[in-house]
C-alpha cells in the first residue's frame, strides 16, 4: 500500500526535468514531514511533554515551505531549500535529543537514519563529510549528556519511552525502508537512460561530424577554386553562392548543436512576458517568406478571427525558435505546395501547428523523431527520407518540456506532416482592443 502511495506521490509532485539528487531531496523532506506529523499525534495521544509536542508540530510545519521552495524553478532557489532544510533539522534533532529523553530516546536512530539518507540519496563527494559531522554531533550530546545530566527531559513513564521507541521503529520500517528500495529502482533506472543516452550521443555525434565535414569540405574547396584567375563571373558569382549556402549550412549545425547541449545542461532559462499572437505570427511569416519564395513556396499564416486580439504569457523568444525549428525543416522537406502555420483553441488548451505538403515520415519512423541524439537517417535527394528532422525537433521537443507543453506530430507518406504543439488555455488572455507590448493600459473582456 505504502509502495504505491509513494509511487503515486512521486509521480504528481515531482517534475520530470529534476534531478536524481533533487527528486530524492524532495522524498527526504515529504518523508520528514510526515514523520514529525505523526509524531506530534502520538506526542498528543501518550501525554508526552508540551515542548516536545510543540516542537514536532513547529518541525512538521517548517517542512512544507521547504518542499515548495525545492520545486522552484530556479536553481539558486532550491539550493537554499537544500541548506534550509539541513539547518532545520540539525536544530530540530539536537532539541529533540535535550527535551525527549536524550540517548535513552529514539534519537540516536533518526540520526543514523539522516545520515544514511544523505549518503544514499547525495552520493556526493561532500556526503560523507555531512554525515560524519552528523557523527561528531552525537558525540557531542553524549558528552553534554555525560557532564550535565539535569538539563535533558527524561520521560514521565517507562511506558511512553517504549511507546515512542515503537513509533519511530514502525516508521522506518513502513517507510524509509520502502523508499530505499524505490531509490534503488529509480538510480537503477536512470543509469539505464544514461548508458542509452551514452551511445546514442556518440553515434549522433560521429554522424555530426560527417555533417559538419560536408560543408566545410564544400567552403574550403570553392576558396581555392576562387582563387584561380581564369574564372568567368558567371563562374565566380556560382562559387561563392555555393560557399554562402554552405556557410550557412554550417551555422545552423552548430547553433544547433550549441542549443541542445544548453537544453541538456539545463542552462536554458525562460523569461515570461506577454504579448500577440498576431505580432508573434508575424514575425515568424517575415522571418521565412523570403527563403519560401524563393523555393517556390506558398507560406501562409492561419490565424482565426476569434484568436486575431488574443495575447498569451509565455516565453515569446523560445515560441519563435519553436516555429522556426519547425518551419526550416519544412522548407527543407517541401518541393512544392504550401506550408501553413497557425493555432486553434479548444475549452482547456490551445494548439499551434505548421502543415507542410513535403513526402511525409514513415510511421515506423514516427516514435523516435523526437528522442534526443537520433537523428534519421535522411537527404535531400531521396524523398522517402527528407533531411533535417532530427536535431531541431529534439530542440522543439526540449522546449516544449521546459516551457511546459506537448508536441504530437500526424503524417502520412507523400501526404505531408503536421505538428502540432499545444498548451493549456490558462496562458491565454483576451483583449477588447488591439494589444500594446509595451505595457500601455487595456481593457480585458475574458
Amino acid at each position: 500500500m505504502f509502495k504505491w502511495y509513494l509511487h503515486k506521490l512521486a509521480n504528481r509532485t515531482f517534475s520530470k526535468e529534476t534531478s536524481y539528487n533533487e527528486h530524492f531531496f524532495l522524498v527526504t523532506v515529504a518523508l520528514s514531514f510526515w514523520f514529525t506529523f505523526v509524531s506530534t499525534v502520538t506526542n498528543l495521544l501518550i501525554g508526552l511533554h508540551g515542548i516536545v509536542t510543540i516542537w514536532t508540530a513547529v518541525m512538521s510545519a517548517s517542512f512544507i515551505p521547504i518542499f515548495f521552495l525545492g520545486r522552484h524553478p530556479q536553481r539558486r532557489i532550491r539550493k537554499f531549500a537544500i541548506s534550509t532544510f539541513f539547518v532545520t533539522v540539525l536544530i530540530s534533532l539536537n532539541g529533540m535529543w535535550i527535551y525527549n529523553g536524550g540517548s535513552q530516546s529514539p534519537s540516536p536512530i533518526i540520526f543514523v537514519a539522516l545520515m544514511a539518507l544523505i549518503i544514499y540519496f547525495n552520493p556526493k563527494p561532500g556526503s560523507p563529510l555531512i554525515s560524519l559531522l552528523l557523527g561528531v554531533n552525537i558525540v557531542l550530546l553524549l558528552i553534554l549528556e555525560w557532564q550535565y545530566p539535569q538539563i535533558i527531559v527524561s520521560y514521565e513513564s517507562e511506558q511512553q519511552r517504549i511507546l515512542d521507541y515503537i513509533v519511530v521503529i514502525v516508521y522506518l520500517f513502513a517507510a524509509v525502508i520502502p523508499t530505499l528500495a524505490y531509490a534503488k529502482r529509480k538510480l537503477l533506472t536512470e543509469k539505464e537512460v544514461a548508458e542509452k543516452d551514452n551511445k546514442e550521443k556518440s553515434a549522433y555525434l560521429a554522424n555530426m561530424s560527417h555533417e559538419i565535414r560536408t560543408p566545410m569540405n564544400a567552403i574550403v574547396g570553392f576558396t581555392e577554386l576562387l582563387q584561380h584567375s581564369g574564372l568567368s563571373p558567371r563562374e565566380r558569382n556560382e562559387y561563392i553562392s555555393i560557399i554562402r549556402e554552405n556557410s550557412e549550412l554550417l551555422l545552423t549545425l552548430i547553433n544547433d548543436i550549441l542549443d541542445l547541449s544548453k537544453l541538456e545542461a539545463n542552462l536554458v532559462e525562460k523569461h515570461i512576458s506577454t504579448f500577440s499572437i498576431e505580432s508573434l505570427f508575424s514575425q515568424v511569416y517575415n522571418a521565412h517568406f523570403t527563403q519560401a519564395r524563393k523555393l517556390g513556396l506558398f507560406l501562409e499564416k492561419d490565424l482565426p478571427l476569434e484568436l486575431k486580439n488574443a495575447v498569451i504569457e509565455s516565453d515569446r523568444t523560445l515560441l519563435f525558435q519553436i516555429f522556426s525549428n519547425l518551419i526550416t525543416n519544412a522548407l527543407k522537406v517541401t518541393h512544392e505546395g504550401d506550408i501553413r502555420f497557425g493555432v486553434r483553441k479548444k475549452s482547456d488548451r490551445i494548439s499551434f501547428f505548421v502543415f507542410d505538403t513535403g513526402p511525409g515520415i514513415p510511421r515506423e519512423q514516427q516514435k523516435r523523431i523526437f528522442e534526443r541524439f537520433s537523428q534519421l537517417n535522411n537527404t535531400r535527394k531521396n524523398t522517402d527520407n527528407p533531411e533535417g528532422v532530427g536535431l531541431g525537433l529534439s530542440i522543439c521537443k526540449a522546449l516544449l518540456d521546459l516551457l511546459g507543453g506537448e508536441i504530437n506530430l500526424h503524417s502520412e507518406v507523400n501526404r505531408g506532416s503536421t505538428f502540432i504543439f499545444s498548451f493549456p488555455s490558462s496562458i491565454v488572455k483576451y483583449f477588447s482592443h488591439t494589444f500594446q507590448e509595451e505595457g500601455e493600459e487595456c481593457n480585458i473582456v475574458n
